[in-house]
């Protein structure tokens, strides 16, 4: 009986020994798995790309695919892993905000002139406007005789073209619009009409036609008087 009892015992052990060899077996081979897993979804050695994003830098994907590999289902390391590879795919909001202040900066930097709202404006600001160039010997004297032998108002508006930011593009829409195309160019009341040069209110004042052409093309709006000043135009 001893002999049976020995035999069962030695089985026994033989066969929880050959479990072990086989569990053994099972999950070296699962492991070696995984890992063969891994490194086929690696596409090289600089970058690790997804078809749904960006690629990565390779240290970056050491350290996620080693997490991967010793996540063992847990799911604290998972979620850290989620966070890793989520602060690649987002935008950095500081970078946006730069991109959209630069935009608008370009916009409104490349914003083109336009003649036609500033001529407007000009005009808005007086019924009368004498367009003129700070050198020219006839802009000098034109406002010479109408802004100290003559006395109107409101005011007429000088414009200074050879001075204004964009004296070349608003003299050329000038002589579009008024039919003149140099300088002086009066223009009085609502008509865009050039009503002429220096030659030209020179003139009507030898005539004695200015004050009442000048109320005229004004519509009222002029008031003119002659001041008692000698006249040496």
């Amino acid at each position: 009986m001893a002999g049976v009892r020995h035999l069962k015992v030695i089985g026994l052990a033989a066969f929880i020994v050959g479990l072990v060899f086989i569990l053994h077996r099972t999950g070296s081979n699962a492991a070696s798995l995984v890992h063969a897993q891994a490194s086929d979804q690696a596409p090289n050695k600089n970058n690790l790309k997804s078809n749904n994003g960006p690629g990565y830098a390779d240290n970056d994907n050491k350290l996620i695919a080693n997490n991967i590999l010793d996540s063992k289902n847990d799911d604290k390391m998972d979620a850290k892993i989620n966070q890793e590879i989520s602060k690649e795919k987002e935008p950095n909001e500081d970078n946006v905000e730069n991109k959209k202040e630069s935009n608008s900066n370009s916009d409104n930097s490349g914003k083109e002139y336009d003649p036609v709202a500033d001529l407007i404006k000009i005009r808005s600001l007086s019924p009368m406007t004498i367009f003129s160039k700070s050198y020219c010997p006839y802009s000098k004297k034109i406002k010479h005789l109408l802004l100290n032998i003559y006395q109107i108002t409101p005011e007429p508006n000088v414009v200074e073209l050879d001075k204004y930011e964009f004296g070349a593009e608003l003299q050329a829409y000038l002589h579009e619009k008024s039919g003149r195309r140099t300088v002086p160019n009066v223009l009085v009341g609502s008509s865009h009409e050039s009503r002429g040069g220096f030659d030209d209110f020179n003139k009507y004042h030898e005539d004695g036609e200015l004050i009442k052409l000048l109320v005229e093309w004004g519509s009222g709006r002029l008031q003119v008087s002659k001041n008692d000043a000698p006249s040496n135009v």
